[in-house]
This record gives C-alpha cells, sequence and structure tokens, in this order.
C-alpha cells in the first residue's frame, strides 16, 4: 500500500525577515515571528516536507531543545492553516508529467485523485480549426485524452456525447454502426473544421470554439485582436445563450478570423478552465458574484477576467455596480470622475449622464442609472426603483406650505443649500410643501424655473436632497431639473460611536422608506406598476416601474 505523506505545496516560496520568516502560497501568505532562529529551522524542516513525511512525524525530535520544538510546531500549523501543505499517497505508475505534478500539488485538495478525474475523461474539441488545435495541444500537454466527435468508435459505440453550445440548444451524437457518430443532416450546419453544430446564428461566427468533457462545456471565440473565454456549464447551470454571447461579441468588438499568438491564448485559457472544473480545481477567476468571462485582446497582448450579467442578483446591490459598469461587458460606460470637481458634492460621468452623490460610490451608482434608458424609472434594487417612481408620480401634486421650522435648523439642509447659494452663487428660492403627513416635496427655483425637486418623509431631507442635486449641477456646470432621493440602499460602512446621522447622511434616510412609499401610494392619482427590464438588468438586481 501506498504511504500517505503529508508534502509542502511546490508553490510556496518562504524569504527571512529580520524576526522570522515569511511565506507565500497559492492563494493566502503569512509572516511568523520568532527570532533570526525560525529562518534556520525552516531551512532544515522545508527539505523533509518537499520529499514528503508521514503526518505522525510533524515534529521535532523528542531529544530537540524546547525552542526547536517550539519552532517547528509554530511553521507546521501555520501551513496547515494556509493551505500551504498537502496529505497525499504517491502517483503510482500512471503519474503525470512533473510539471503538471507539481501544478496539482500546488492547487488540488487531493492531487492525486483529481488526476484521476482527468485521466478518467476525453475532451471533445470541435471548431474553429486554428482555435480548436491549439486546445488540442493544450489538453495533450496536460496528459489527457482528446478526440472530435466524429472520432468516437469501438468502446464508444455504447456512449452518447452532449455537448451544450452556447445558443442554449444542445445536440447528442448517437453511436453510428460504422463507428464514429451520425447526426441528422437537417439540424446541422458545419464549422469550418467539418464538426456538426446547431443551426443557429452561431454558426455565422468563424472564430467559435467548444471544449466538452465528463458533462461539462466550455465556449470561447476568437478574432484577430480580441477573444474570449466562458466559463463551464452544466446541463444544471445557466447556459450563456445566443444573445448572451452576440452581447459579449459586440462589447467586445470581436471581428475577423483567429491570428497571431491570440488564438494560443484562448484555446489554452479554454482548456485551463475546462481541466480545472472536471479535476475539481477552483475556477481560475477571482471572487464574484456573477459569472466570470475571460477577455484577451492582441495588442497588446492581455488577458483580465470580466463579470457577465447571467443568473440571481447578488444579494447586496452595491455589488452589481461593477459588473454593471464593466470595462468590457458592462452594458453601461463605466462611470468616471476625469476632471470634474468633488467637492462639496462627488460628481461622475457614465458617457454623458451625470451622476451626485454624497460620496463617490453614491456619484457612481447614480450616473450610471442615469445612462440607462428604460421605458420606466430605474433603481439599483426593487425598494429604491418603486420608491423613485412613486416620488416621480406625486411631484406635481401640490400641497400646503410646510413650516420652515421644518428645516432651517437642520444642519444636512443647511449645507446643501448654503453650497448652492453661497459657494456657487445661484441665486434660488426654494418652496416647500407638505402633501400629506410624512411626505414633502421641495423645489428649488431660480428666475428660469426648477432646477432641482425632491419628495421626502420630512421638509429637512427634502430641502437637503434638492439642494444637494442642483448643486451638483451647478459644481458641474449642467442645465436642467436635478433629482435625487433617499430611495437608495446605503452603502454599509463602520463608523465609530461618534459619527452622527448628519455625518453620513442620507445613510439612515432609506430606514423609514417603507413608511414614506405607503404614504405616497395613498396619495390622489398616484399608480406606479412594475416594468420588464432586460434579464441582463435584472440579473444586476436592477428595477423600473412607471
Amino acid at each position: 500500500m501506498t504511504p500517505v505523506l503529508v508534502r509542502l505545496r511546490p508553490v510556496v516560496q518562504a524569504t527571512p525577515t529580520p524576526d522570522g520568516l515569511h511565506l507565500r502560497g497559492w492563494t493566502s501568505s503569512c509572516t511568523l515571528s520568532g527570532g533570526r532562529g525560525l529562518w534556520k529551522v525552516w531551512q532544515r524542516l522545508a527539505p523533509q516536507l518537499v520529499d514528503g513525511v508521514p503526518r505522525a512525524d510533524l515534529e521535532a525530535p523528542a531529544d530537540a531543545a524546547p525552542g526547536v520544538r517550539a519552532a517547528v510546531t509554530l511553521i507546521v500549523e501555520q501551513l496547515w492553516e494556509h493551505d500551504m501543505l498537502v496529505e497525499t499517497p504517491g502517483w503510482g505508475a500512471d503519474a503525470p508529467s512533473p510539471e503538471v505534478a507539481a501544478w496539482l500539488e500546488s492547487a488540488a485538495v487531493e492531487p492525486v485523485a483529481a488526476w484521476g478525474r482527468l485521466r478518467g475523461v476525453t475532451v471533445v474539441v470541435a471548431g474553429n480549426e486554428v482555435l480548436a488545435d491549439a486546445a488540442r495541444r493544450a489538453a495533450e500537454a496536460v496528459g489527457l485524452a482528446v478526440a472530435e466527435a466524429t472520432e468516437f468508435a469501438g468502446s464508444a459505440a455504447s456512449k452518447s456525447v452532449d455537448v451544450q453550445q452556447a445558443a442554449g440548444t444542445r445536440w447528442k451524437a448517437e453511436p453510428a454502426s460504422a463507428g464514429g457518430f451520425s447526426l441528422p443532416t437537417s439540424d446541422l450546419c458545419h464549422s469550418a473544421g467539418g464538426f456538426p453544430l446547431p443551426a443557429t446564428d452561431l454558426c455565422d461566427s468563424p472564430g467559435e470554439l467548444f471544449l466538452s468533457a465528463a458533462g461539462l462545456t466550455v465556449v470561447a471565440e476568437c478574432g484577430t485582436e480580441v477573444g474570449y473565454v466562458l466559463p463551464p456549464t452544466t446541463e444544471t447551470s445557466p447556459s450563456f445563450n445566443t444573445e448572451v454571447t452576440m452581447r459579449i461579441r459586440a462589447r467586445i468588438g470581436l471581428t475577423g478570423e483567429p491570428a497571431g499568438i491570440l488564438p494560443t491564448l484562448i484555446g489554452s485559457a479554454a482548456v485551463h478552465r475546462l481541466v480545472c472544473a472536471v479535476a475539481g480545481l477552483p475556477d481560475p477567476t477571482p471572487e464574484a458574484v456573477h459569472p466570470m468571462a475571460l477577455v484577451a485582446h492582441a495588442s497588446p497582448l492581455t488577458a483580465t477576467y470580466h463579470p457577465v450579467l447571467q443568473g440571481p442578483p447578488p444579494a447586496d446591490p452595491w455589488r452589481a455596480l461593477d459588473a454593471l459598469t464593466d470595462t468590457e461587458l458592462g452594458p453601461v460606460d463605466t462611470p468616471e470622475f476625469g476632471a470634474l470637481p468633488q467637492v462639496p458634492a462627488n460628481l461622475a460621468t457614465s458617457g454623458t449622464a451625470l451622476g451626485i452623490g454624497t460620496t463617490a460610490d453614491a456619484a457612481r451608482v447614480n450616473a450610471a442609472l442615469n445612462a440607462l434608458k428604460v421605458d420606466g424609472v430605474i433603481g439599483i434594487d426593487d425598494v429604491h426603483a418603486r420608491g423613485a417612481a412613486l416620488r416621480r408620480k406625486a411631484r406635481h401634486l401640490r400641497g400646503e406650505p410646510a413650516d420652515p421650522a421644518g428645516w432651517t435648523g437642520d444642519p444636512t439642509a443647511h449645507r446643501w443649500w448654503k453650497a448652492l447659494t453661497a459657494r456657487f452663487g445661484v441665486p434660488a428660492v426654494v418652496r416647500v410643501e407638505r402633501l400629506a403627513d410624512g411626505v414633502h416635496k421641495a423645489e428649488v427655483r431660480d428666475k428660469h424655473g426648477v432646477l432641482a425637486w425632491a419628495v421626502e418623509a420630512t421638509a429637512a431631507d427634502a430641502v437637503a436632497f434638492a439642494a444637494l442635486a442642483a448643486t451638483g449641477h451647478a459644481q458641474a456646470g449642467r442645465t436642467g431639473t436635478a433629482h435625487l432621493n433617499g430611495a437608495a440602499p446605503a452603502k454599509v460602512t463602520e463608523n465609530p460611536a461618534w459619527v452622527t446621522k448628519q455625518w453620513h447622511w442620507p445613510a439612515h434616510v432609506r430606514d423609514h422608506e417603507e413608511q414614506l412609499q405607503q404614504a405616497i401610494a395613498n396619495l390622489p392619482g398616484v399608480d406606479i406598476h412594475p416594468v420588464e427590464l432586460d434579464p441582463e438588468l435584472r440579473a444586476a438586481g436592477l428595477r423600473a416601474y412607471r
């Protein structure tokens, strides 16, 4: 029986420090302090861990000095805690290449079992000939069996191969009596390499690649200057249909046929994602709430991961902002601060749309939402969208004049009113009306018309939002009527006990949003209905009403 040994993951690197050593692994690092002797202990311990040690022997000899024993214990404990040790039997006769073995021992929980899963599959490669050739070479370099669908014969005659295509359709290749697979030709079109594909508009793209193994499918595409690789999908995972792939293609500007070094990068990256999925290793992407596509460019040669708005929205609506405004795949231009002044309000632009807020994040999300053109009022979540739509319906209602004492003594309202009229010298007046109990409307005007408006629960908040919106326009040199409201969710931040509500306003305003929305909904003539958004925007958590 092959003994199970504890080994140091090959990826681990160590560096001496003035008071100990620093360790770096695949996904974490740590610094151990305890004197220069730690480095000497490491130099004696590391070669043994590289060769492999039975778990029972992971300690210093009994006759070692107490300090040495304590150092060994400290180092081993930290190596375990930071996943820098792996417990595994030997590779046996069917060992991978030294490079693959080092990779699996560096990243896999059970390297030998992961290798067994890889050796037990055949990777089916289809699509563009140049891409397919690059993928085939990459898979064979790992040590995997590779075949094209029509190459299955003999022992494969009792099998069927399923490949899920990016169009969300499926084909099943059934065993043919003469070996290989036959499919109904009426349902097929053919790629440049002769591989049968579904008769969808995907066949119009000459640069697609399809990989399949163990019920997993990876779809990639490459043009002359740019390409992408989608994450592995299964029958139960969200599929990337034709609309998604066409949207990606359009946003990254994919044109032409694969050329140069780019197809090698795309083909290899597709194999990498498939191999990781089959072996049970994490997908090589940063942690994200949405699927991540690899986008690669030829000039200069770069490859970065970007979120695809697909699947259920994140629980935290603020986490969708990065996907919504992603530089490569986002449906909205990435908000920029550019040369805009950032005091006293924060400003951002998404395309030509201006965003205003008390923080940079608030300005970014406001800009992104203002840049979206939908049939209704859009919000970052349902509460935000509903609140914004109700306020818009109530905007033109008239009420009784509100008591000035309700806002003149409020520090936040005073701050933004002073910013508008004193700092920017806007000759404005404000009219505040009480529409109902707990519903107040504020309009900021100059001689030309309404500069900004707001509907909030209190007169103070209504004036503050209207004055902030008008200040943002004045600060950015914009004209027109601005609007901000307190329905947007606040980004959670840690604040010391001495911080007052004025410090982080308007974070607290949404606490009373439910009561405010109910009060507005009871006003005469106020009636809103949900608007069905594009699935991409719904995946970002956005909602809309009109």
